[in-house]
């Protein structure tokens, strides 16, 4: 072999290792490429450190499939009414998830704890469960006091729905407890607990009866004994001199409809649909049509007087009942703006505080609702207080629509 052809040769080797190398090399990237690629599309964003949970919208279920009335004559609606839930991703979330909820107005992160509190996943669930019941029992009584019925609920205490870590309550008092008395006084709503503990001073003992049944939430008997605990007060955290007990209430509702009304939801809970259920009911009831026959999706508790509350998850609520093909949203103040937002036009937005409210917006589009007041010989329904007080601490449909347009 020629020298030239020895060069040749130790050129073409070289070259061939160099390729090697280069190739090895390429191949390396990309695997590991790969690797972040599924790393980070598959694993779950615990795995790193970050402890949280996303709301994403659920979906917006026709209550009317929802309810079974007897005892009464009942009218099969034309339009609908629809609850609007949230779909919880906790442990499945993965990093991809959670850097696409981070750039998503319609998935919202929630730091785990402040989510979930100091309640497992148990609790939260019963807790859930029994506001459901709660919102259901309370839109029952609401739909037949607007019809006339003049129906008073019967009140036996207050269910313990939240306790704050290390307070008072934290030392004796489980969720699902029944208070029924403080310093012997009955408690017939959270008001009557929050005034008498709030005229206590930090350090002063109070006395809490209670009555704690086996099954969480269960009603007692009528011969449950009540247990009775002599408490120290702490401070309040925002107001000062004042007691505290830290623990939060529902009370429960009783009251003899007459006519019998079952909702099942199946596992939805908590309180958000009863704006839904109680208009539901009156529709049902009454000939005509409540929704002008149009397809009606709300959000909001709603209280024995009829008031709406706020729920929050808005954005997640508005964007499941715009996939369902709603016509109007009703929303209560706290969510106005937001819903405006995600409805981008796809369908029309209304405020509510109360129930009247609902039932007025609702005859704008067609609704029979003050013809049904009209007909019973009640009065007619009014709207609520328009009046704007940004420092009374209680956001109405007023300034949440004023608030709205100077955005």
């Amino acid at each position: 072999m020629t020298e030239q052809q020895n060069a040749q040769e130790f050129n073409t080797h070289t070259k061939r290792n160099s390729m090697k190398k280069s190739e090895k090399i390429f191949l390396g990237v990309l695997l590991f490429a790969i690797s972040a690629v599924l790393f980070i599309r598959f694993v779950p964003v615990s795995f790193i450190g970050v402890d949280v949970v996303a709301l994403s919208p659920g979906s917006a279920p026709t209550t009317i499939e929802k309810i079974n009335i007897e005892g009464t004559d009942t009218f099969e609606p034309v339009g609908e009414i629809k609850f609007t839930t949230v779909t919880i991703e906790s442990d499945s979330l993965t990093i991809w998830e959670w850097f696409q909820a981070k750039n998503d107005e319609i998935r919202e992160l929630r730091d785990r704890q402040d989510f979930y509190g100091d309640k497992t996943k148990a609790e939260t669930r019963k807790i859930n469960n029994f506001m459901m019941q709660q919102s259901q029992d309370t839109a029952s009584l609401v739909a037949a006091n607007y019809l006339g019925y003049e129906i008073v609920p019967e009140v036996d205490g207050a269910y313990v729905v939240e306790i704050v870590s290390d307070s008072p309550a934290d030392t004796f008092l489980q969720l699902g407890d029944l208070i029924v008395e403080v310093e012997g006084t009955k408690v017939e709503s959270p008001k009557d607990l929050g005034d008498a503990i709030k005229s206590k001073k930090p350090g002063e003992i109070v006395s809490i009866g209670y009555k704690r049944m086996e099954g969480t939430f269960q009603t007692p008997t009528t011969d449950q004994p009540v247990n009775t605990e002599e408490i120290a007060l702490t401070t309040h955290p925002t107001l000062d001199n004042t007691g505290f007990l830290g623990v939060v209430i529902q009370t429960p509702l009783a009251a003899d409809i007459p006519f019998d009304i079952t909702i099942d939801v199946g596992r939805v809970g908590g309180p958000s649909a009863g704006l839904a259920f109680a208009l539901t009911i009156v529709d049902t009831l009454t000939e005509g049509e409540l929704t002008g026959g149009l397809s009606i999706a709300t959000t909001g508790t709603i209280d024995q007087y009829g008031n709406v509350g706020s729920v929050g998850a808005y954005a997640q609520k508005a964007e499941a009942a715009a996939r369902s093909g709603i016509d109007v949203f009703l929303v209560p103040p706290a969510g106005f703006s937001t819903v405006e937002r995600i409805a981008a036009e796809r369908f029309e937005v209304r405020c509510v505080s109360t129930f009247n409210d609902a039932i007025i917006e609702l005859s704008t589009f067609g609704g029979n609702g003050l013809q049904i007041a009209e007909n019973l010989k009640l009065p007619i329904p009014e709207k609520s207080d328009p009046i704007i007080d940004p420092n009374d601490g209680y956001l109405t449909c007023a300034e949440a629509i004023a608030e709205n347009e100077n955005n």
